[in-house]
C-alpha cells in the first residue's frame, strides 16, 4: 500500500493542531494573560508572535514538500513534468551522462539543498527564539538585582518594595525563558519532521535516477 504523498502537510497539520488546542487551553486558564501582563518587557510576546510566523513558514514548506512528493511518486504519468524538482534533476542527470560525466556528488548536492531550502531556515530561527529567552532572562535578573543597589532605608516599606520589584524581575526572567524554550522546542520538532520527510524525497528522486535509461 502507498503512502499518501500529502503525509508531511498531513504531519505538520496535526502537530499545528496540538498547538492550537494547547493554545486554548493556555489562554482558557489565563496563563496567556499573566505572561503579557507580567512580561514588561514585552519580550515574551514578541517570542509568541515571532513563533507564529515561523510555524505559518513551516506550513507553507510542508505544502510545497508534500506537492513535489507527489510530482515525483506519479512522475510517469504527471501531464506536467517540467514543474517538479525531480524532472529538473533527472535532466540535469541526462545531460551529465551525455557529457560522459562520472561525478554525481555535485548534483546530489544541489538536490538536497533545494530539496532542504523551504524549511532550513526553520533551524535557525529555533536558535533564535530560544536565545531571546535567555536574553530576557539576564535582563530579569538585571531588573531584580539593580533594585538592591537602590535600597538605602532600612525601614520595612522599603523592603516590601524591594522585594515586589525583585519579584517583576525574576518574573520577566522566568516567562521570557519559559517563551524561548518552548517556543524553539516545538519549531525545532516541526523542522525535524520536515528534515525526514525531505530526506524521503531526496531518496525517491535518486530512486529515479538509478531507474532512468542510460542514453
Amino acid at each position: 500500500m502507498t503512502r499518501d504523498s500529502y503525509y508531511p502537510f498531513y504531519g505538520w497539520l496535526l502537530m499545528a493542531g496540538v498547538i492550537l488546542f494547547s493554545s486554548y487551553l493556555l489562554w482558557d486558564f489565563g496563563l496567556f494573560q499573566q505572561l503579557v501582563e507580567n512580561d514588561i518587557t514585552y519580550l515574551s510576546s514578541i517570542i509568541l508572535l515571532l513563533f507564529i510566523i515561523i510555524t505559518v513558514y513551516l506550513g507553507f514548506a510542508s505544502w510545497q514538500l508534500s506537492r513535489q512528493l507527489h510530482l515525483t511518486q506519479n512522475y510517469s504519468n504527471d501531464s506536467n513534468p517540467d514543474k517538479s524538482w525531480a524532472s529538473e534533476h533527472l535532466s540535469l542527470l541526462h545531460f551529465q551522462r551525455q557529457q560522459a560525466h562520472n561525478e554525481s556528488e555535485p548534483l546530489l548536492a544541489r538536490l538536497i539543498e533545494k530539496i532542504h531550502r523551504g524549511h532550513v531556515n526553520g533551524w535557525f530561527f529555533s536558535d533564535v527564539l530560544m536565545r531571546l529567552g535567555l536574553i530576557g532572562t539576564v535582563i530579569g535578573f538585571v531588573l531584580m538585582l539593580s533594585t538592591v543597589y537602590q535600597l538605602k532605608d532600612n525601614d520595612i516599606q522599603a523592603l516590601q518594595q524591594l522585594l515586589g520589584t525583585m519579584g517583576s524581575g525574576m518574573q520577566v526572567a522566568l516567562y521570557t525563558t519559559l517563551s524561548g524554550l518552548g517556543c524553539g522546542l516545538l519549531v525545532s520538532l516541526q523542522c525535524q519532521w520536515l528534515d525526514r520527510c525531505a530526506d524521503t524525497l531526496v531518496s525517491k528522486i535518486i530512486e529515479l535516477g538509478m531507474r532512468a535509461p542510460k542514453q
